[in-house]
């Protein structure tokens, strides 16, 4: 891989030397070209310059589109940061994050503002608010706008590979989601991660669907795609109905995922056309490995996990040369990692514990959670990271996810961890998704609870999923409480809200293994 460089390196490389080329498409809309990026984007920086210094927070929040791109490398050639927010961002989130980051600017849309009434209180708390015209948005009157702002001259603000980029939130789906303070560095390695694991050229086409507000469409698909010459199209949603058809049409070659599209399509009736497009890859995870294989035999299209967050980018991924369906492939050469016991210390291979991953270079991760020393601190420790995720090394140094290190049942005594509890039950035949969550019992503790979709007429039911777990789970882990559902409350990138299920709990939908019956509050 290339020597550290900054955002900006990579797109003053490829505006000199092709400033021509496709880069970036939006749905349907016309292909927008690497010099159109670069041009926009010095014009945003000239209009914002009297607003901003080198070091500022900016928090943004707008439809994707080309302002919402030209805004990431603007902001970056004045020096400041940003700090995208989701478009539904709840208030109390919102100001959570704008006070951690300390932010004094905010560039919004008009439409993202019509569309999330929550923003409105918060940015009157803000010194100074621009807005972006959007399609079908009225303008508040009071809303100065980024286009009649007077560009004027500015210094470019050269950034350093270290220095810091932008502020992203954490999933938070397990707990209190925190900002994440990237500096460039990380951006440009984890793209170059990217495209090295998945092999991009010229020739390929990608396909997002993810909010842009986090790292899997900014640094595991805009920045591979500049670096290695491909074109992106990023949709602003996943559609299991349309998406072979998509694919064939725009000459779709790899896309990014998360597991439950590839459950959802694979849960769809079998089609001549399953294996008639042009698609090879798909990078993301997690990939179990029955899905995995199945996917590839049905599709034709490898799904290749990697294991990643948003405070480090990829640790490890598989490669088409090295896949290994079920793990999240081999650690990559820029970190070292360890499996942590309860008292800290490293554990041999093959036994299951807390992933610790510790980088080569410093400027290759976050500096730490903005407003948030502690956490910061619990989390980075001599140079090492807690991922607060299990798992296990095997002997070729391959990397197996097994949940998060706090998504633990306590029950009768005994610590289940729910990842087990769903790995048995999603091979099982007609399950198609699955979450196991601790709920109250009334013994004190916790007892287990399961939620799943299924395949339409695969006859799954409560006891049906008891009966299979009884000889592949201990005594201790076997589910009280079965509730099947339409789908899995996921939040916007697609991974589970568990506290969702947590809270909701039983209801008369629920199956009791207790009683033998659907469940009675």
């Amino acid at each position: 891989m290339a020597g550290p460089e900054t955002l900006l390196d990579v797109l003053a490389r490829r505006a000199v030397d092709d400033p021509d080329a496709e880069l970036l498409r939006f749905g349907d809309d016309p292909w927008l070209r690497v010099g159109q990026i670069d041009e926009g984007a010095r014009d945003l920086a000239a209009r914002l310059a009297p607003l901003i210094g080198r070091g500022d927070r900016v928090a943004t929040c707008l439809r994707p589109g080309r302002v919402s791109v030209e805004l990431i490398f603007g902001l970056a050639m004045l020096g400041a940061v940003e700090v995208p927010l989701a478009l539904d961002v709840t208030e109390s989130a919102a100001r959570a994050v704008l006070n951690a980051a300390r932010v004094d600017l905010v560039v919004v849309g008009t439409g993202a503002l019509a569309g999330n009434s929550a923003l409105a209180g918060v940015l009157t708390e803000v010194r100074t608010v621009v807005g972006v015209p959007e399609p079908g948005a009225r303008t508040p009157p009071d809303l100065a706008l980024l286009e009649d702002l007077p560009p004027g001259g500015y210094t470019a603000r050269s950034p350093g590979p270290g220095d810091p980029l932008a502020i992203l939130s954490t999933s938070g789906t397990t707990g209190r989601a925190k900002a994440a303070v990237l500096p460039h560095y990380a951006a440009v390695r984890h793209a170059g991660r990217v495209c090295a694991t998945m092999g991009y050229g010229t020739e390929d086409v990608l396909l997002n669907v993810f909010p842009w507000n986090h790292i899997n469409v900014r640094h595991a698909a805009l920045l591979p795609a500049l670096l290695s010459g491909a074109r992106l199209i990023a949709r602003p949603r996943f559609s299991a109905s349309r998406f072979w058809d998509s694919c064939r049409l725009d000459g779709v070659t790899a896309f990014n995922f998360m597991g439950a599209m590839l459950a959802i399509l694979d849960r769809r009736p079998p089609d001549l056309g399953d294996s008639t497009h042009p698609v090879r890859l798909a990078y993301g995870a997690p990939a179990p490995i029955e899905l995995a294989r199945r996917f590839h035999e049905r599709f034709g299209v490898r799904a290749l996990e990697a294991y990643a967050c948003t405070e480090l980018g990829d640790v490890a991924a598989n490669t088409v040369d090295t896949w290994r369906p079920g793990s999240a492939g081999r650690v990559v050469p820029e970190y070292e990692v360890a499996i942590l016991g309860e008292d800290g210390n490293p554990l041999p291979v093959g036994e299951i514990g807390q992933i610790a991953a510790r980088p080569r270079r410093n400027d290759m991760i976050f500096v730490g959670y903005a407003g948030d020393t502690d956490a910061t601190t619990a989390a980075l420790r001599d140079g090492w990271f807690r991922t607060g995720d299990r798992g296990r090394l095997d002997a070729d140094g391959y990397l197996y996810f097994a949940g998060r290190h706090a998504d633990v049942v306590r029950r009768r005594g005994e610590n289940i961890a729910s990842w087990d509890v769903e790995q048995v039950i999603a091979a099982m035949p007609g399950v198609v998704d699955v979450a196991a969550v601790a709920v109250p019992s009334e013994l004190t503790e916790d007892e287990v609870l399961v939620a799943l979709s299924i395949v339409a007429g695969a006859g799954v039911d409560g006891s049906s999923v008891r009966e299979w777990c009884r000889t592949r789970l201990p005594r201790h882990a076997l589910p009280r409480f079965v509730r099947i559902v339409p789908d899995l409350p996921r939040n916007p990138n697609g991974k589970v809200l568990k506290h969702v299920l947590a809270d909701h709990g039983p209801d008369e939908q629920t199956w009791d293994a207790e009683r033998q019956v659907t469940y009675r509050r």
